[in-house]
């Protein structure tokens, strides 16, 4: 037996931000679109605490469990919860209903923090430590960034989604590769002053590298996904990534437009929402990749079969 994904669900509250939003500080739709990708996306209320937004997205695949005493982890993943004493994860796993012998730890890598999570979640599974493990992203990057910064106030949004890992027999193993490099810190990182650093140029042809080598290990170390999910950064990254995966000839996933960047998150998320139009099947290969501060990057190729669209969304 291996382990796969078995469920998922997201949480996407508070209100839609439309590019329009952002013409105080000069920035036009048309621009908006053009060097992000995006129309609109999600910001959370300042007063929500991430931990009820991951919550909501826990509980509904709580509650579909037959035994829910057979979730032995939660991994909450998340680049901009700023607690960090105590932990999110216990009060994520208390709102979300699971007992308290379940081992629960936050994990920050952040825009690569679901691909690290998943690597952590599905090697707890396989070690027998676990039979079931969650691993929740949620981001509420809008309190991150300097709303009046014309280059990162418009790109980052919030949201959150949790998926389900257990072993199943019809489960092939799954794949990772990952990377990090400590001395390229400074090019994304949270200033003192308030906001986010970006060093654009540099990120951007470093983020389609990185998930285009991962993209292609997962091919050559099969077996194959039969989707990728690249994390969704910006529209022009994930298209030059499209493009240098186009040989491997499977679909390619950008559902930016309507999210912005939600750092760890969007994964989870862009593969809900293509699920749920049923742009692709219920079972099949997720091939994760993606690329965040730190530096870090990785990839996850994993099997997947989830609950039909009406069961699993709440």
């Amino acid at each position: 037996m291996s382990a796969g994904i078995v469920d998922i669900a997201t949480a996407k509250p508070g209100r839609t931000i439309g590019n329009d939003h952002f013409a105080p500080i000069g920035l036009t739709d048309e621009w908006i679109r053009r060097r992000s990708g995006i129309a609109a996306r999600s910001w959370l209320p300042d007063e929500t605490p991430p931990a009820e937004v991951a919550a909501e997205a826990c509980a509904p695949i709580v509650t579909r469990m037959a035994d829910p005493s057979s979730i032995g982890a939660l991994v909450v993943v998340s680049t901009s919860v700023r607690q960090r004493v105590p932990g999110v994860a216990q009060k994520v796993a208390q709102l979300a209903g699971l007992g308290s012998s379940v081992l629960a730890f936050d994990m920050n890598a952040a825009c690569c923090g679901f691909v690290y999570g998943l690597v952590a979640g599905l090697s707890l599974c396989d070690a027998g430590e676990a039979r079931s493990v969650l691993v929740c992203s949620v981001e509420t990057m809008s309190r991150l960034v300097d709303r009046t910064d014309r280059q990162t106030a418009c790109i980052f949004a919030d949201g959150c989604a949790a998926v389900l890992l257990e072993d199943r027999t019809e489960f092939a193993g799954f794949r990772q590769v990952a990377g990090c490099d400590g001395s390229q810190e400074g090019l994304m990182r949270e200033t003192d002053a308030g906001g986010i650093h970006l060093d654009g140029m540099q990120v951007y042809d470093r983020a389609v590298r990185r998930m285009s080598e991962s993209a292609q290990y997962l091919f050559d170390h099969g077996p194959a996904p039969t989707v990728l999910v690249g994390h969704q950064a910006n529209g022009r990254i994930l298209e030059q990534v499209r493009g240098f995966t186009t040989h491997l000839g499977v679909p390619f996933v950008n559902r930016i437009e309507n999210s912005g960047n939600t750092s760890s998150a969007s994964i989870p998320l862009a593969f809900a929402e293509e699920l749920d139009a049923g742009s692709l099947p219920a079972a099949g290969r997720l091939g994760a990749v993606a690329y965040g501060a730190g530096e870090a990057w990785g990839g996850v190729s994993v099997d997947y079969r989830v609950p039909a669209v009406t069961a699993r969304r709440r």
